[in-house]
C-alpha cells in the first residue's frame, strides 16, 4: 500500500512540474504567431513580400511554391484600409486575417468587380459614414465590414509557370496597403453639391 500511495504521490509531482513548465513556455511560443512574425518584416500599412514564387519559406506553414505571397497589418483604429493591385495574372486571391490569425474574410480574382483587386476594409462606424455619404471608389470596391480593429491582409498570386515570375513579382511589389481617406472625398461631394 505505501508503494501505491508513494507511487501515487511522485506521480503528482511530475505532472506539477510538466503543468508548470507548459505554463512558462507558452510567452515564448506566442511570440511566434503571425501577427509578430509579420510586425519583424515591416511597418504596418505596408505590404512585404513573405514569399516569392517557387522558394522555400520558413515564416508560413503550407505554402503552396507555385504562389507569390503578400502581407500587410493594419489597425481600423486609425483609418479605414484600402487594398489595391494592378495586373493580369491567372489568378490571385486576398484574404483577411484578425490578430489572432483566423480568417475572416476571403476573395479572389473570379469574385472582384471585373478582375480588379479594389478592397476596402472599414469598422462598424467607418461603415455608418460610408452609408450616409458613399465614396466614389466604393462602386467598383469590394467593401467588407470588419468587427476585429487590427489584422492582416495576404495577397497570394499564382504562377503559372517561368514565363509569369516577373508578372507575379511586380503585382505583389507594387500591392499598396495604405490608409483610405474617405473625408476627403465627401468634402469634394459636399462642396460640388452647393
Amino acid at each position: 500500500m505505501r508503494r501505491l500511495i508513494y507511487a501515487g504521490v511522485v506521480g503528482l509531482v511530475l505532472a506539477g512540474i510538466v503543468h508548470i513548465m507548459i505554463v512558462l513556455l507558452i510567452p515564448s511560443y506566442a511570440a511566434k504567431d503571425a501577427w509578430a512574425k509579420l510586425e519583424q518584416r515591416g511597418e504596418p500599412w505596408q505590404f512585404s513580400v513573405v514569399s516569392e514564387p517557387g522558394r522555400l519559406n520558413t515564416d508560413l506553414p503550407n505554402v503552396d511554391p507555385a504562389f507569390g505571397i503578400a502581407a500587410c497589418r493594419f489597425d481600423l483604429s486609425q483609418a479605414p484600409l484600402r487594398v489595391t493591385a494592378d495586373g493580369d495574372l491567372p489568378f490571385w486571391s486576398v484574404a483577411i486575417f484578425d490578430r489572432k490569425g483566423r480568417n475572416i474574410y476571403s476573395f479572389n480574382d473570379r469574385t472582384a468587380i471585373e478582375r480588379k483587386l479594389l478592397l476596402l476594409v472599414v469598422n462598424p462606424i467607418q461603415m455608418a459614414q460610408i452609408r450616409k455619404n458613399p465614396p466614389a471608389e466604393t462602386d467598383r470596391a469590394v467593401l467588407f465590414e470588419s468587427t476585429a480593429t487590427t489584422g492582416f491582409v495576404l495577397i497570394r498570386a499564382l504562377q503559372q509557370d517561368e514565363s509569369w515570375r516577373e508578372e507575379v513579382s511586380r503585382f505583389l511589389g507594387q500591392a499598396k496597403c495604405e490608409q483610405a481617406d474617405f473625408a476627403d472625398t465627401s468634402e469634394t461631394d459636399t462642396s460640388s453639391q452647393n
